[in-house]
C-alpha cells in the first residue's frame, strides 16, 4: 500500500500543526516520520489513519506504484500501532488481539486462533491469557504488535511505539517492525534513532508553527 501526502494542512482551531507538506511513503518499506516535538509527526500519522480531518491537501492510498486508481482512507486498511499500546486492562492478551481480527468480520473462533498465531510471532504464547493490566510495557508493546499483526491490515501505523522504553525492549520492536513489513507497509512517527538508523525510509517534517 503506497502512501502519498499531497500538500496537506492540519490545524487546531487557529493552531497550524503542519502547512502544505508533501510526501510519498513507499509501499512494502519501513519509513520512519521523523521531526522535532510538535513538528506533527503523530498528527500527520492519525490523519493518514483518517482520525484527523485535514484542513486542506490530500491523503491517497494506492495498491501499488502503477496503480492509477487512488483510495480513500478506510479503517479496513489500518493497523494502528498507539503510543503507550492502548491496551484494556481487564481483558486478557488474547481479547486485547482479537479486537482487531474480529472488526474485520471474522468469527470469533478465527479471530482467536489468528490472536493465538500472533502471540506467537512476538514471544507472547506464555502470557496470552493473563491480564493486561499485570504486563510490563514491553510486553503491551508486543501486544500491541501482535493485535496489527492478526489484523493483517495492509498499511501499519506506528506512533512512537519505543517511548519509554528500555535498550533491550527497544530492539526487540525494532525487530518486531521488520517482521511487519513481509505483509504491509510500515510507517513510524518516532524520534528513536535506533529506529530511525534501522529502517528503509525517513521522511522529515519541515517544522510546524505550535
Amino acid at each position: 500500500m503506497r502512501v502519498e501526502v499531497d500538500s496537506v494542512t492540519l490545524a487546531f482551531g487557529q493552531n497550524v500543526v503542519l502547512e502544505n507538506f508533501s510526501a510519498k511513503f513507499n509501499a512494502g518499506k519501513i519509513t520512519a516520520l521523523v521531526g522535532p516535538s510538535g513538528s506533527g509527526k503523530s498528527t500527520l500519522l492519525a490523519a493518514m489513519g483518517g482520525f484527523v480531518k485535514l484542513r486542506s491537501g490530500k491523503i491517497r492510498l494506492r495498491r501499488d506504484t502503477d496503480s492509477q486508481q487512488a483510495l480513500p482512507v478506510r479503517p479496513e486498511h489500518i493497523g494502528w500501532i498507539p503510543q503507550g499500546a492502548n491496551a484494556l486492562g481487564a481483558r486478557t492478551v488474547t481479547d486485547n488481539v482479537m479486537i482487531g481480527v474480529l472488526s474485520a468480520g471474522l468469527s470469533l473462533r478465527e479471530s482467536r486462533t489468528k490472536a493465538h498465531e500472533a502471540l506467537e510471532l512476538v514471544g507472547m504464547t506464555h502470557r496470552r491469557d493473563a491480564l493486561a493490566r499485570t504486563l510490563s510495557g514491553g510486553e503491551l508493546q508486543r501486544v500491541a504488535f501482535a493485535r496489527a499483526l492478526a489484523s493483517q491490515r495492509p498499511l501499519i501505523l506506528a506512533d512512537e511505539p519505543t517511548s519509554s522504553l528500555d535498550e533491550e525492549n527497544t530492539a526487540n520492536i525494532v525487530d518486531l517492525l521488520h517482521g511487519l513489513r513481509a505483509n504491509a507497509t510500515v510507517i513510524v512517527a518516532t524520534h528513536d534513532p535506533a529506529v530511525i538508523g534501522a529502517v528503509e525510509e525517513v521522511v522529515h517534517l519541515r517544522g510546524s508553527n505550535a
